[in-house]
């Protein structure tokens, strides 16, 4: 494990979100959002905040290096950086932009330390809500400071609530009769987040995953006790991988078994 002062970095997370995202929440010119292709927003802030996460970070671990979701938008070469024997800092400078660029507060930052295809570390910054959720690899995972252990007490499936991302709300209608909720949001930090504090029971990612999207919050998921795997093979999630997946996270292996049968058939994309 890489020695690093978690709170020096919490500390920039929380200086980039006051000075480059929270100023121009609900202050944005229309000229200033911007879509990358239909229904993916980038904006001003966006920008801004990568920018400044791509110096800071930097000054704190030294040689390190910096993948960000808009550098790999404009080069798909910068991930080519997970494969060099270095920390790698991967930057969401605000997950769910959509929210974020139409008055919604369900956004946030997510940052994630990466070395050698393990995530060493990963925070997630409710902005709006000044929440901090904070996992370093076997040291736990913890939401301002307070530790925190996925529990599942319910045995009826039928009574577990999900978070759906990776598509829009429509596309998690096959499912729904065979849970009490699917709630679908935008923004993978909220999902991670509520599951982590108990509000809901799991979360289905189809489509696809993303290092900025899902490397911090599969390392909390994980370190709050859960269970996060991948595809048909139930492989582990790999936090280099940028392109077409399905992802289930559970409280546990047995909960992951009950989900995958009735999840993974239903919403799985086949690869064309």
């Amino acid at each position: 494990m890489i020695n690093i002062d978690t709170d020096k970095v919490e500390a920039v997370i929380r200086h980039v979100a006051a000075t480059e995202v929270m100023p121009r929440f609900n202050t944005l010119l229309q000229s200033e959002i911007r879509e990358k292709k239909p229904g993916d927003f980038v904006t001003v802030a966006d920008e801004a905040s990568e920018k400044a996460f791509t110096i800071l970070l930097q000054d704190i671990l030294p040689g390190s290096l910096v993948v960000g979701e808009e550098a790999v938008s404009k080069d798909i070469s910068v991930l080519d950086k997970f494969k060099e024997d270095k920390p790698v800092w991967v930057i969401d400078p605000i997950d769910g932009t959509y929210n974020f660029s139409h008055g919604n507060s369900e956004f946030g930052i997510l940052i994630a330390l990466v070395q050698n295809g393990v995530t060493l570390h990963g925070w997630a910054f409710d902005a709006p809500g000044n929440r901090m959720a904070q996992a370093g690899k076997g040291e736990g995972a913890f939401l301002d400071g307070k530790r925190l252990k996925i529990k599942c007490e319910k045995t009826d499936i039928k009574e577990l609530v999900g978070q759906g991302g990776g598509g829009l709300a429509g596309r998690f209608d096959s499912v729904r009769p065979f849970f009490k909720e699917i709630v679908n949001l935008r923004c993978s930090l909220y999902d991670i987040v509520n599951f982590i504090i108990g509000k809901a029971d799991f979360i289905v990612q189809m489509n696809m995953v993303t290092p900025w999207d899902h490397a911090a919050a599969c390392l909390l998921a994980e370190e709050a006790g859960g269970i996060v795997a991948m595809d048909e093979d139930g492989t582990a999630y790999d936090p280099t991988r940028f392109g077409p997946a399905f992802l289930i996270a559970a409280p546990d292996r047995e909960w992951w078994q009950k989900l995958y049968p009735i999840l993974y058939p239903r919403l799985h994309k086949p690869k064309k």
